[in-house]
């Protein structure tokens, strides 16, 4: 896959120096040029530069970075990933309808903007041939569950679990999956129920004896 040119769009000349370092450090990835106004991003699109992938500050001085984002999706352009100390419903909301591929809340590490990237890499490993599949659509698309997950789950130990009832390939205990992803039986149990909710586990209960009921925990396979 060809390296993925990267425009970032921020005034702060901390952070976007910051931001360089790490895209111009992250194997197939390279900025191409920093622009502190949506202004100047523009006139950088419209000079025909190539650009695949903006890292935009959406609290940019004169026009801002959400009407810099309308403007990239009228123009079907590159895509998009939002930075911002803006932490509001509404404006999350807003920026996730304007298909923002991912969105990063300041101040975040530079290993969650690597995620960001591998996230555009896995997108764009998942559209790379002309028939597209559904389980390579399924593997991007797991991981906007960052966007969705509950307080206190991560997406790392959600796919931990999702893969330990995928090898289990059959009915489950808490304790099962706790051994197999690597995790405490009540983190295993808690994932489990988050994936119960999202229809991708189903759960059995019985009554075995006294106390409480045992649990059984099963895979769907439409689920991938």
């Amino acid at each position: 896959m060809p390296d993925c040119h990267v425009l970032i769009v921020e005034d702060d000349e901390i952070v976007a120096r910051v931001c360089r370092r790490v895209i111009d450090d992250t194997p197939g990835f390279r900025v191409v040029s920093v622009a502190p106004t949506a202004e100047q991003a523009l006139r950088v699109l419209r000079q025909g530069v190539v650009v695949d992938l903006v890292l935009l500050d959406i609290g940019l001085p004169g026009a801002d970075g959400v009407s810099l984002l309308r403007t990239i999706r009228r123009q079907t352009g590159p895509e998009v990933i939002a930075v911002t100390a803006m932490r509001d419903q509404s404006m999350v909301r807003a920026l996730l309808h304007l298909g923002v591929l991912d969105y990063l809340i300041k101040p975040f590490t530079f290993e969650r903007l690597q995620q960001a990237l591998m996230r555009y890499r896995k997108r764009e490993g998942a559209l790379a041939s002309e028939s597209v599949n559904q389980a390579d659509l399924d593997a991007f698309y797991g991981a906007a569950d960052r966007f969705l997950l509950p307080r206190g789950l991560s997406h790392e130990t959600l796919q931990a679990v999702r893969k330990a009832m995928r090898e289990l390939a059959g009915p489950a205990s808490a304790n099962q999956v706790a051994k197999r992803a690597f995790v405490a039986r009540v983190t295993a149990r808690r994932y489990l129920e988050y994936l119960t909710t999202l229809k991708q586990v189903d759960c059995i209960s019985e009554i075995d004896g006294p106390g409480r009921p045992r649990k059984t925990y099963y895979w769907r396979e439409a689920a991938g």
